[in-house]
């Protein structure tokens, strides 16, 4: 496994939003991690490095981690966009994924697949076995590949996700993060904000 991070700064928020590119090193294709508001560099990044984007997966609907969806999808009409069945409404819901809320116009966009709890995406050699894990959103999910989790808004380091926004929950926030501490200790946990950390430290 490969990796390049992008940091988008969206609408007034304070902080960046992460985008991944994770490839296999042997056949060159990759996802995408989320999509910010940063797709001029991640397209120059993967037409530069010759990576085949094969999915972009959205760690759960909100507008920061989404904006950029229409405008990768001009530039790769074949990539399939994946969210989990909980969120998928979240794409065409500006209640749910709050663009208006950071000063952007709502981004309408349906996913052309959706996930479950256990499914596993597979690009190259390499596979992402998706884990549901609401709390922040009803549909949630992080990726593990190999000793990498790719936790969104659900894990940071020192913290976790918000749940006061439209189909969070605290109570299916704890049960997620309990979940996710018992993978082994030194799985990295790469977040949807902020420095990267390690479910160790987080335990």
């Amino acid at each position: 496994m490969l990796l390049k991070t992008f940091k988008g700064l969206v609408g007034a928020m304070d902080t960046y939003t992460n985008t991944y590119v994770v490839y296999d090193e042997k056949t060159n294709e990759g996802i995408l991690i989320d999509v910010a508001d940063n797709v001029d560099k991640i397209y120059n990044f993967t037409e530069n490095s010759r990576i085949t984007l094969k999915y972009v997966v959205l760690t759960h609907c909100h507008g920061d981690h989404t904006l950029g969806i229409k405008e990768l999808k001009r530039l790769y009409p074949k990539v399939k966009i994946i969210i989990h069945k909980e969120d998928a409404r979240g794409l065409t819901d500006d209640e749910i994924n709050r663009c208006s809320s950071i000063g952007r116009e709502p981004n309408f966009t349906e996913a052309d697949l959706v996930v479950r709890d256990g499914d596993v995406l597979e690009f190259g050699e390499t596979k992402a076995q998706i884990i549901h894990t609401p709390g922040h959103t009803k549909g949630g999910i992080c990726l593990l590949i190999e000793d990498a989790l790719f936790s969104g808004d659900t894990l940071f380091k020192g913290t976790t996700g918000r749940t006061d926004l439209p189909t969070g929950s605290r109570w299916e926030m704890a049960d997620s993060v309990k979940k996710l501490l018992q993978l082994p200790e030194n799985t990295i946990v790469y977040p949807g904000h902020g420095a990267t950390t390690i479910i160790g430290e987080e335990k």
